[in-house]
Order: structure tokens, then sequence, then C-alpha cells
């Protein structure tokens, strides 16, 4: 709470959880109406997030050159104009990629029985599903909100 009441430049590091919980959504209450902030998005956002729709939105937003009124993002119960200025910067990531997973699986020689890939979206996870189901795994990508029994 107190940076956000602090005055003047500051810059504001944070565990993002993808913008949906936790202190960021805080800063963000406090920073995102101002023109004079800028949120730099540096990891991967999931779809359905508000980290992504920050990012879409204000990307967008300053594609058009920032022409007409600012995109409103709900969070927290409330509207909040994207006035801030939102700049990503890619290649940042912890996560594994596609091959560096199918090599885990393969060297790790663990018995898997099922794959429920959950991480990613459709567009990239249905290739890799098909590429694991070509070696032999089998594999689940379940839809957005869907639930998966795992006995």
């Amino acid at each position: 709470m107190q940076v956000n009441r602090q005055k003047g430049p500051q810059i504001v590091i944070s565990a993002s959880g993808m913008c949906e919980a936790g202190r960021i959504l805080h800063h963000l209450r406090h920073k995102i109406h101002n023109s004079k902030n800028t949120i730099l998005i540096v990891g991967y956002m999931a779809q359905h997030t508000l980290g992504r729709r920050i990012a879409d939105a204000g990307l967008a937003y300053e594609e058009s050159g920032r022409k007409g009124v600012p995109p409103l993002l709900r969070f927290l119960h409330k509207e909040y104009p994207l006035k801030a200025r939102v700049v990503r910067i890619d290649g940042l990531s912890a996560h594994a990629d596609k091959n560096e997973m199918a090599q885990f699986l393969k060297q790790s020689r663990l018995k898997v029985k099922k794959i429920v890939l959950v991480h990613g979206e459709e567009e990239q996870s249905m290739p890799f599903a098909e590429t694991l189901r070509n070696k032999g795994y089998s594999v689940t990508v379940p839809k957005f909100g869907e639930s998966v029994v795992v006995q």
C-alpha cells in the first residue's frame, strides 16, 4: 500500500500470476489510469486472463497511436481506463518449449499413462498433442473451463 501512495517516478516489479491475483491487482488499480505509467509485460499471458486483456487492449491502443477513448478493463469489481502505456518484451519465459518437454519425457523414462496439456493456447497445444500421440502417448487437451478427472 505504501508503494501505491508514493509520488514521483518508481519501478514496481511484481510477480504477475497473469495479473489475476495478489498485489499486482492493487498496483494496477492505482497506476493503470495514468498515461505517465508503463505496464511492461515480460512473460506469457494466457488467454482469458487480465494480463492478456491488458496486453491485447494496450498494444492495440498503442498501435492506433493512442487515438480515441482508452480501452476499459474490468477487475476488482470496477472498470478502469487503460491509459498507462503497454509494452511487451518477449523471450523471457521460464517455461520449457515443446522440444524441451518432449526431450524430458523421453529421457525421464517415466511410465506416463496419460498427458493432459493445460498450459498454452489451443493453436500450440493441439499440434503438440498430435506430436506426442505420434510418439505413443495418450494425450488430452481440455477446452477452457473443462474439468479432467485424474485417476
